[in-house]
C-alpha cells in the first residue's frame, strides 16, 4: 500500500512546480523541504519569459508584476563606458523581457497553488535514504515516519542527498574564482530596467535591481579571489575591490545589508534517471549565475518532467522518464557553456569588438552578433538553437512551441500557456485537413485541436511539407505532421480557438 504517488525531496521553485503540476493532475504528492522556513535572502531573482508563461497559467501573473521589478536587457558596461546590450524583448512570447522577483516570494507563491490543488508540503523534514522494490520506494526522513511511493524526486540543491545516496556523479569543474553576493542601497538608481554587467581591467561584477529600490550586486569582482568556505568578507574590503574596476558612483552603495560567497561549479549529473528516481534542479546540474539561468532551468525541468511521470503513473511503465534524461541532460550542457562568460568577456575588455569568431559555418559572428545571440540563447524560448547561431528556429520534433510569433505583419497568437499536463495539442496550419495522428507514442492523447497561421517572415519556421504540430503538454513539438501521415477524425476532441492576453 503506497502512502502517495510521488515524493519530492527539495520545495525550492523547481520542486514546488513540479507538485503544483502534478497535483494538478490528481497526482498524490509529498514534498518535503529540510528548511524549517525559506528565509529572506533574494538568492535567485530572474525569471525569464518560458517561467513567467507558466506563472500566468498558475494565477498568479498578477501576483509577480505587483512584487517584482520589469527588466527590458543584460548591458556590458566596459571600462566606464556603456558597451553592448542584449535585448530580452521583441522575442517570441506574449510576455516580453523578463522580470526580478526574489526567490523567497516566488516560492511563497508557488507553495500557495501547489497545496490549493493537493500537494502536501511539510518543512524541517530532511530526507534521510531510500530503499526500492518491486512495489515501490520506501523513503526514509529525519523528522517524520517513512513514506511508500512509486517515484521519488530529488530536486534538494547542489548537495543533492537524493543524488549521493544514488551514487550519480555531476561531470564537470569548479571555478578557481569565489563570487561575491552583496545586498545594498545604491548611491544612485541607475540601470533600473537592467542587469548591468560592469567590465573593468581588473575584474567584473554584475549589479541589478531588486524590490525596495536595493540592488544585488554578484561576481568575481577581482579575478583569481578564492575565498574558503565561510570566511567573512567585510564591505568595506569589497567595496575597495569594486573601486578598482573604474565605475565610479554606479557601483556605489550607501549601505550594504549583507554580504556572502559562493563558489561556482560548471557540472551536470551522469544521468538523471535511475529507476523510479529522478533528478532535477540543481541537484541535476550546476552552472553560472550568468543570464539568471538555474532557477528557470530547474523549473523547465519540472515542466519537462510532471507530464511523463504523470503518465508513468498511468501506464505503470517507467520507461518514459528516459525521454527525459535524454532531453535534459544535453540542455543543462549548453546552458552551462551559454553561462560561461569568461571568453566573451576576455574580448570585451581587450576591445576586440571588430574581431570574428566562427559562427555557424560560414557566418562570423562580431561580439554584439555574440551578445544579441546571448539574448535568445538566456531566454530559453528556443531550446537546441544554441548549436546553429543566427539561423531560424524551425519547429521541428524536440523544439519549443512558441505563445506569439513575431512577423512581418507583427506578433500573431499562437499557443497559449497551460498547467495542464494530461493531454497534449493539435495544432494545424490554416487549409489542412482536421484529424488526429495515429501515434503511438508515450505522450498524452490529444486534448485540443487548433488552427493556426502558418509562420512566415519571422524568426520562427517550420519544416518544408509540414501541415501541422502535435504537441506536448510541456510545450515540445512531438511530431510534425506531414501530408503522408495516417489520421483518424477529430471530432472527439475538442477544438478551441488560441486566446492570449
Amino acid at each position: 500500500m503506497k502512502d502517495v504517488d510521488v515524493v519530492v525531496v527539495g520545495a525550492g521553485p523547481t520542486g514546488l512546480v513540479l507538485a503544483g503540476l502534478l497535483s494538478r493532475a490528481g497526482v498524490k504528492v509529498l514534498a518535503v523541504e529540510r528548511r524549517p522556513d525559506r528565509g529572506d535572502r533574494p538568492k535567485a531573482v530572474v525569471l525569464h519569459a518560458p517561467t513567467l508563461e507558466l506563472l500566468d497559467s498558475f494565477g498568479l501573473l498578477d501576483d509577480v508584476r505587483a512584487r517584482s521589478i520589469p527588466l527590458e536587457r543584460f548591458a556590458f558596461h566596459v571600462n566606464g563606458a556603456d558597451k553592448y546590450a542584449a535585448e530580452m524583448t521583441g522575442l517570441d512570447s506574449y510576455l516580453d523581457g523578463y522580470r526580478n522577483l526574489p526567490q523567497p516570494v516566488l516560492e511563497g507563491l508557488l507553495e500557495k497553488y501547489a497545496v490549493a490543488h493537493g500537494a502536501r508540503i511539510d518543512h524541517g523534514v530532511g530526507y534521510l535514504s531510500h530503499q526500492a522494490d518491486e512495489a515501490g520506494i520506501t523513503v526514509r526522513f529525519d523528522g517524520r515516519e517513512p513514506v511508500r511511493c512509486s517515484y521519488l524526486v530529488g530536486s534538494d540543491g547542489p548537495r543533492s542527498a537524493v543524488r549521493q545516496a544514488l551514487g550519480i556523479a555531476m561531470a564537470g569543474r569548479s571555478l578557481t574564482t569565489s563570487y561575491l553576493l552583496v545586498e545594498g542601497v545604491p548611491q544612485e538608481l541607475v540601470g533600473r530596467d537592467e542587469v548591468g554587467v560592469h567590465v573593468g581591467l581588473t575584474g567584473m561584477v554584475t549589479m541589478m535591481p531588486i524590490p525596495g529600490d536595493q540592488v544585488l550586486m554578484a561576481g568575481p569582482v577581482v579575478s583569481g579571489l578564492s575565498l574558503e568556505r565561510g570566511a567573512q568578507v567585510p564591505w568595506r574590503e569589497i567595496g575597495e575591490a569594486i573601486e578598482t574596476l573604474g565605475f565610479g558612483d554606479r557601483l556605489r552603495l550607501a549601505k550594504a545589508t549583507r554580504t556572502s560567497h559562493y563558489s561556482v561549479e560548471l557540472r551536470v549529473a551522469e544521468r538523471f534517471v535511475a529507476g523510479n528516481v529522478v533528478l532535477a534542479g540543481d541537484a541535476a546540474h550546476l552552472n553560472t549565475p550568468a543570464g539568471g539561468q538555474g532557477l528557470n532551468l530547474g523549473i523547465g525541468d519540472a515542466v519537462s518532467l510532471a507530464w511523463r511521470l504523470l503518465e508513468a503513473l498511468k501506464k505503470d511503465d517507467s520507461s518514459v522518464l528516459a525521454g527525459y534524461d535524454a532531453e535534459r541532460r544535453p540542455f543543462a550542457a549548453e546552458v552551462g557553456r551559454t553561462t560561461f562568460l569568461a571568453p566573451l568577456v576576455e574580448r570585451i575588455r581587450a576591445g576586440n569588438a571588430a574581431e570574428n569568431v566562427p559562427g555557424n559555418g560560414t557566418t562570423a559572428l562580431t561580439v554584439q552578433d555574440e551578445v544579441d545571440e546571448l539574448a535568445l540563447s538566456w531566454s530559453q524560448l528556443y531550446p537546441g538553437r544554441e548549436s546553429r547561431p543566427g539561423a531560424p528556429y524551425e519547429l521541428t520534433a524536440g523544439a519549443r512551441v512558441p505563445t506569439r510569433i513575431r512577423t512581418a505583419e507583427g506578433a500573431v497568437p499562437f499557443l497559449a500557456p497551460s498547467d495542464r499536463i494530461d493531454g497534449s495539442t493539435l495544432l494545424l496550419f490554416d487549409g489542412a485537413e482536421t484529424g488526429v495522428p495515429k501515434n503511438g507514442s508515450s505522450i498524452p492523447p490529444v486534448r485540443d485541436v487548433l488552427r493556426i497561421p502558418r509562420p512566415a517572415d519571422g524568426r520562427i519556421t517550420v519544416p518544408e511539407g509540414a501541415r501541422g504540430l502535435l504537441v506536448r503538454p510541456d510545450r515540445r513539438v512531438a511530431h510534425v505532421l506531414r501530408h503522408q501521415d495516417a489520421t483518424v477524425p477529430a471530432a472527439a476532441h475538442r477544438q478551441t480557438a488560441s486566446a492570449l492576453p
